[in-house]
């Protein structure tokens, strides 16, 4: 992929300092990227919210995920006692941010709510607090059906559990989305309001919480991600390179083989899936030693990557590039179980590869196994058929056989050039009547 020249901040260990307990109902984590600023974010969740670590999954709980995307975190536990007229600690999380040295405050901060409703409370203290310049809410309902005429309601996104409606609910009443930052007093957009649902989650937000029973960990990762994008333009960031920090990761992995220097550039419980082998590592102590015994010193020594596309995204960069390498030895991550056959491969591969702010949080790898084993010579061309064709079974005394529907190199060199080879080639009749022997 060509040399890496990253501009995050130098390698650093992945152990994270414990959050400052401010009061019982408020927490402050500074941004747990290697950047170690970011702006400000106040999370709030009731009393009931399982906010532990799962030992199932994972995931963080949001305390821990959303520090790891960069933010200062302070997280608001609302008491039992906010319904009967209680003090809800919003102002004490602002003073808390306003005075936290990692915090880039800014024009203001975010705040996400995982409570199952959106209380009256929580709606007044947002509307109060003009340096509130975006909301997120897991269930609840959009502010703006309680304050149509207040033109100082912030942009919200909320998810919401239940049957999906023929098209995204979304009122974009302010068609440009991006905060202003000329004022030096706190602004935001109004009238902004997305809608999402998730048609298998359950009726109340704690899908979303690792550790609870509920948690969907496709609707959350889908969530947190539209999250992400949706804050982002309005706190003005925080915003990495993830070109660079993927780029760094390579380095380390192909170039340095330093299996220490690529752990740093991952989240403190990362994972890899190689998806067709179904290889790789959960979790920081298996992937490290995945990386040890199975990957980084098991490529042999012309391994290379050719890139032909990137797109990078809010929070994930995914290439194509072919995967090129002498078989010269035993590779238990691609081949596991296969002996060195001496061949030259080129394989067609698609990365990817989430992050977590500047760190990386897991690596889905995917590659066609056919095409490889084609290219060792360890697939036969016809293959036995043992289903009726065309309505009818073999003749006595005879079998049916098909034609793999495989090809070798050709796979990379039409990635890399459409013309090189035809299309629909594989296409028409490609069975065949033989003697059952």
């Amino acid at each position: 992929m060509g040399e890496a020249k990253p501009s995050s901040p130098p390698v650093a260990p992945t152990s994270y300092p414990s959050p400052q307990q401010i009061s019982p109902h408020l927490a402050l984590q500074p941004p747990l990227s290697r950047r170690g600023k970011g702006p400000g974010l106040i999370l709030v969740l009731d009393h009931y919210a399982l906010i532990e670590a799962s030992e199932q999954h994972l995931d963080p709980p949001p305390l821990q995920k959303w520090a790891e995307e960069g933010f200062a975190v302070a997280q608001v536990l609302v008491p039992g006692k906010v319904e009967d007229g209680g003090e809800f600690p919003l102002d004490r999380a602002l003073e808390v941010l306003k005075g936290c040295e990692e915090c880039v405050f800014g024009k203001g901060v975010g705040v996400v709510s995982y409570l199952s409703r959106l209380p009256f409370y929580v709606e007044e203290g947002v509307i109060q607090h003009p340096e509130i310049l975006a909301v997120v809410s897991y269930g609840g309902r959009q502010l703006s059906t309680l304050h149509e005429a207040d033109t100082a309601l912030p942009p919200q996104l909320v998810h919401v559990s239940g049957p999906k409606v023929a098209r995204r609910e979304s009122l974009p009443l302010n068609p440009d989305p991006e905060p202003s930052y000329s004022s030096p007093t706190p602004t935001r957009p109004a009238g902004i309001v997305k809608t999402f649902r998730y048609e298998d989650a359950t009726k109340d937000s704690n899908w979303v919480l690792p550790a609870d029973p509920t948690y969907s960990k496709r609707n959350a990762g889908i969530a947190h991600a539209r999250s992400v994008a949706f804050l982002k333009p309005f706190l003005n960031g925080p915003y990495f390179d993830l070109e660079a920090v993927w780029d760094e990761h390579c380095l380390y992995e192909f170039g340095e083989r330093a299996v220490e220097k690529t752990m740093a550039t991952m989240v403190a419980q990362p994972y890899v899936n190689h998806i067709p082998t179904m290889t790789g590592g959960i979790g920081k102590e298996r992937l490290t030693a995945f990386y040890t015994h199975h990957f980084i010193f098991s490529n042999p020594d012309d391994t290379a990557l050719s890139l032909v596309s990137r797109t990078v995204g809010t929070d994930r960069v995914i290439d194509e590039f072919v995967f090129s390498l002498t078989h010269d030895k035993e590779v238990p991550w691609l081949l596991p179980g296969i002996p060195p056959t001496g061949k030259k491969l080129e394989i067609p591969f698609t990365s990817i590869v989430a992050m977590r702010g500047d760190r990386l949080c897991h690596e889905h790898i995917s590659w066609d196994q056919a095409t490889a084993l084609k290219q060792l010579d360890l697939l036969p061309e016809y293959v036995p058929f043992r289903h009726p064709i065309d309505g009818r079974g073999a003749s006595e005394g005879k079998r049916f056989e098909v034609k793999l529907p495989v090809v070798g190199k050709e796979t990379g060199r039409k990635l890399v050039n459409e013309g090189s080879e035809e299309s629909n080639a594989l296409m028409g009749r490609s069975w065949r009547e033989v003697d059952d022997v």
